[in-house]
């Protein structure tokens, strides 16, 4: 690991909030990318009453993208069709109705850092 990298995952894992599960996706060149998870929990799983269905979800999340990447690449491409589909309709069609309008909204929330410094 050179050391721009290890200094970025040293800063990762210093930014990460505690009593949370997370999954990093990090493009890493030619239509591939990088998986991290983190359980930042504390938590012990040692008992069935221990897994919390957002630990569970977050392993199942993780294991879709590992062992069926290709269709969930394909269910991302299809969101984002029916999306801009979506968006485009309410636009020409100029709908208000709040339920369709949520319909097709981003289900990601996007945060700008500026440059890289």
């Amino acid at each position: 690991m050179s050391d721009d990298s290890s200094i970025e995952k040293s800063m990762e894992l210093i930014s990460l909030l505690p009593d949370r599960y997370y999954i990093i996706l990090r493009p890493s060149g030619d239509n591939e990318f990088t998986l991290s998870a983190y359980d930042t929990t504390g938590k012990k799983y040692e008992k069935d009453e221990d897994y919390s269905p957002a630990m569970v979800i977050h392993e199942g999340a993780i294991d879709l993208i590992r062992n069926h990447t290709d269709d969930v690449h394909d269910n991302g491409l299809a969101t984002i069709q029916f999306r801009i589909t979506g968006e485009e309709i309410i636009e020409e069609e100029d709908i208000e109705d709040e339920n369709v309008v949520q319909l097709v909204q981003d289900n990601v929330i996007r945060v700008d850092f500026g440059k890289k410094q």
